[in-house]
């Protein structure tokens, strides 16, 4: 694959799938040294990057190598994409869920002139987990930062959750916990540590750049020769 060792600015896609496997790489570089201070958030953050990088790319690729045009205003060189039939700009559309859904609509327009020596079916659950991811972070926002408009929501960003000691040993299995308690060591507040409410999401984040890592790939070595 030439654009793993050339300049991004002489790639086809303009260097968007390179920096998305950057962007998936160093999530994986950091689940496997993974401080015990780090949550899931900058996980879940690069995963979620590295994703709208695969689908802008393979957008790129498809009008570019098929010549697609793009609508008034929009060219090669200021791609778009359709939304709910208006133009908007790729590079200030971050929602998971519009870029997957004009990705599918211009791929199965022009399908026919893929090549067919690999399988280009996109399995029915792919669109579940996207929509799963989107639907909790439509703006590129969410991982990024504690606090958002969604006060529930944000309280499942942590991996310290507030639980009641008696519920952390129900199980009988070992867990860690931060506990306060009073003079007499009686349990005053309790929270789990390592437990979040996020793990569908993280996993289905995982899963989704897994597959999308696979179809750039593919996409690349059938139609930009590597480039």
């Amino acid at each position: 694959m030439k654009y793993l060792l050339t300049p991004p600015n002489t790639h086809f896609d303009d260097g968007l799938g390179v920096t998305a496997c950057q962007f998936s790489q160093a999530a994986d570089t950091l689940s496997e040294n993974e401080p015990a201070t780090v949550g899931v958030l900058p996980k879940a953050y690069l995963l979620r990057h590295a994703l709208e990088l695969w689908l802008k790319s393979l957008i790129v690729i498809i009008h570019k190598k098929f010549n697609v045009p793009y609508g008034d205003g929009f060219s090669q060189n200021k791609p778009a994409l359709r939304v709910n039939g208006k133009w908007k700009p790729l590079s200030n559309t971050h929602n998971l869920n519009f870029l997957f859904i004009y990705f599918i609509e211009i791929y199965e327009e022009n399908k026919p002139k893929i090549p067919k020596e690999i399988n280009w079916e996109i399995p029915s659950d792919i669109e579940k987990k996207i929509k799963l991811v989107s639907g909790s972070d439509p703006k590129s926002t969410y991982f990024r930062y504690p606090v958002s408009s969604n006060a529930p929501q944000d309280a499942k960003k942590s991996t310290v959750q507030k639980e009641t000691f008696e519920s952390m040993t129900k199980s009988g299995k070992a867990f860690k916990a931060f506990v306060y308690v009073d003079n007499d060591y009686n349990v005053i507040e309790s929270y789990n540590i390592g437990s979040s409410p996020l793990s569908n999401i993280l996993k289905a984040l995982k899963e989704l750049n897994e597959f999308f890592n696979g179809v750039h790939a593919a996409f690349r070595a059938q139609l930009t020769n590597g480039n």
